[in-house]
């Protein structure tokens, strides 16, 4: 919960007193409160329920707000449509804590050529998928301890929490099925280096930070492969899937403990190499 502070809290009480939804939807876009319940609204301006809800009422007619869910709502501001046309926004907002990541990260730097029809957020709280004017958000729950790797990025003026480079190539590589699949992020991966866009040691350091042995695995056969130093990863102690959705077949790499369970023309119509 957001606190705006005593002096805050009773600009906005006045406000309210004094009806006006725009000034109200002006101080919370100021102080980055861009969703909200209506929990939040009443407690923050001291409102009963009848209250809250008629002022929600009037501030969606007048396209301040959005209903998302029941209770929720997106601050729209005073340029809806920049905020209805932005996805990523969206998702980020819908939840919190949460940042953007796996295939939409990768789209979002230029790492896959493909459109996610779906936006993915990870986030450390369970969700539910939901639909929202015709696009649909997955809620990707991860630890508390991989929660990392993002930052705020800018999109058509508007602020993002987006995986950066290296954090989105590792939440791809760990559930590569929310990323277009190990094909996908192994071409997202080549993208990165080939673009200079990766540092292999902060890759490195991030995959120690996650502690999974498959991710290091996949990881280390994948940095094998584009000839990138690999030293700091430990593969995982027991037998890891090249592909997760497959099974285990294939040849057995020995050094990362992985069965490589895909071709390497399947990697890449050209060849990962």
């Amino acid at each position: 919960m957001l606190y705006f502070g005593l002096k805050l809290c009773n600009r906005v009480v006045n406000m309210t007193q004094q009806n006006a939804p725009i000034s109200i939807a002006q101080v919370l876009l100021q102080n980055n409160l861009f969703s909200f319940d209506s929990r939040t609204i009443a407690d923050l301006l001291r409102l009963d329920k009848f209250q809250t809800t008629r002022l929600l009422q009037r501030m969606k007619r007048e396209g301040l707000v959005a209903g998302v869910e029941r209770g929720k709502y997106l601050l729209l501001g005073l340029t809806p449509e920049k905020v209805f046309s932005n996805p990523l926004y969206i998702g980020a907002n819908l939840h919190s804590p949460s940042y953007i990541s796996y295939w939409s990260a990768l789209h979002f730097h230029g790492l896959t050529e493909q459109v996610p029809r779906t936006v993915s957020v990870a986030t450390t709280r369970r969700k539910s998928q939901i639909s929202f004017r015709g696009t649909r958000y997955r809620f990707v729950t991860i630890k508390p301890g991989a929660f990392f790797g993002y930052r705020r990025e800018t999109l058509d003026g508007l602020p993002v929490p987006i995986a950066d480079e290296a954090k989105s190539i590792l939440d791809s590589l760990t559930l590569p099925e929310y990323a277009g699949g190990i094909t996908e992020v192994a071409n997202a991966l080549r993208a990165a280096f080939s673009g200079q866009a990766l540092d292999v040691r902060q890759l490195i350091e991030y995959a120690g930070r996650l502690n999974n042995g498959s991710l290091s695995s996949r990881l280390g056969y994948l940095l094998d492969l584009l000839h990138q130093p690999v030293e700091g990863l430990r593969p995982s102690r027991g037998p890891v899937r090249l592909d997760p959705r497959l099974a285990e077949r294939g040849t057995f790499h020995s050094r990362w403990r992985l069965y490589v369970n895909i071709s390497l023309d399947d990697l890449s119509p050209k060849g990962i190499v």
